[in-house]
């Protein structure tokens, strides 16, 4: 038996994940811990334990899971939390960079959503979980169907850690304080979906700014920051490498570019899965420049966004950067490239 646990990376997922697996033991049916986003990185996983019991975590599971858990009649459990709290714990607890812990929680919103509303999902409320968790634990028990009395149940619960409330942590204030505005625009154009609307933030752009992008030919460097186009013909920038929501898309690129790469044409191509849309800026003119395209991505797309940039002939001189790239859901029947 595989029991799935969906939610944000942070500790309320840990303790459902440790709960189920606890659960499971004392129903007798012992299980291991893997983690897999994808059904081919599930069957992996599997292998390498040689298990035929597991408790599967997945903070951003793919659409080929999701169709198969919802095609197989499996039930599963989603763990939801303020996103705030769950960016607290990456950066604070985990001491998580905030581009990494920006990409983490913004394809972990794309996703639970999705999640929290298919058949099969039980949505788990983490403030619930920190006034009761033996009710939690007796839910979970119930849904993914273990043999276990509710008093065992919730007497399960009272033998693991509890949380230490991120989203209360004292130096949660601070750290926000301590970013720098181009930080704070970060973070607020990529979560401001899922915070402003709930998750599904049908109607708030999602604004993805230059520092998460990078340079292909150095790594950890920020696109934000111009990129030297010199040389041959080839790809200079990519990112953000974010999971977006199942459904049409108009984008907008716009970058920045020195007078001496005015004078070049650039290559976008937008991948998930695979390609899914491709365009060319002429920019003419030092300064700002935009391209609009419009994608579809597939509700069994299992990876992230990504948005590539080259150059299409030899450079001798100039540098571009990436001002921002800016999302809205596509209006109904509008085409998708």
């Amino acid at each position: 038996m595989l029991f799935f646990v969906f939610g944000f990376p942070g500790e309320f997922t840990e303790w459902c994940r440790a709960a189920t697996a606890t659960l499971a033991r004392e129903g007798g049916q012992p299980a291991v811990l893997v983690d897999a986003d994808t059904l081919d990185g599930l069957a992996v996983e599997i292998l390498k334990t040689g298990a035929s019991q597991a408790v599967v975590a997945s903070s951003r599971p793919g659409g080929r899971l999701r169709v198969a858990l919802v095609e197989a009649q499996r039930n599963f459990l989603v763990a939801l939390d303020d996103p705030r709290a769950a960016l607290i714990d990456l950066a604070i607890r985990r001491g998580l960079d905030l581009i990494d812990a920006v990409r983490i929680l913004a394809s972990s919103c794309a996703t639970l959503d999705v999640c929290s509303r298919l058949p099969g999902a039980l949505a788990l409320d983490a403030g619930r979980w920190r006034s009761q968790p033996g009710a939690i634990a007796v839910a979970i028990a119930r849904h993914l169907q273990i043999s276990l009395a509710e008093e065992a149940a919730s007497d399960a619960a009272g033998t693991l850690p509890a949380g230490t409330a991120m989203a209360a942590h004292e130096n949660a204030v601070a750290w926000w304080n301590g970013l720098d505005p181009r930080q704070r625009e970060m973070v607020v154009g990529a979560l401001a979906p899922y915070l402003e609307m709930g998750l599904s933030g049908a109607e708030v752009p999602i604004t993805w700014t230059g520092e998460l992008f990078s340079a292909c030919c150095r790594p950890g460097s920020r696109a934000s920051e111009p990129i030297d186009i010199t040389g041959r013909a080839r790809r200079i920038i990519e990112g953000p490498h974010i999971v977006l929501p199942a459904g049409a898309w108009s984008l907008t690129l716009t970058l920045f570019c020195t007078r001496e790469a005015a004078e070049h044409e650039f290559r976008v191509e937008v991948a998930a899965d695979g390609p899914v849309a491709a365009g060319t800026i002429r920019p003419h003119a030092a300064g700002n420049t935009s391209l609009s395209l419009d994608f579809a991505v597939d509700e069994l797309t299992d990876y992230p966004v990504t948005i590539r940039i080259s150059t299409v002939r030899a450079a001798f001189d100039g540098a571009i950067s990436v001002v921002a790239a800016t999302l809205m859901r596509a209006a109904a029947g509008s085409p998708a490239a």
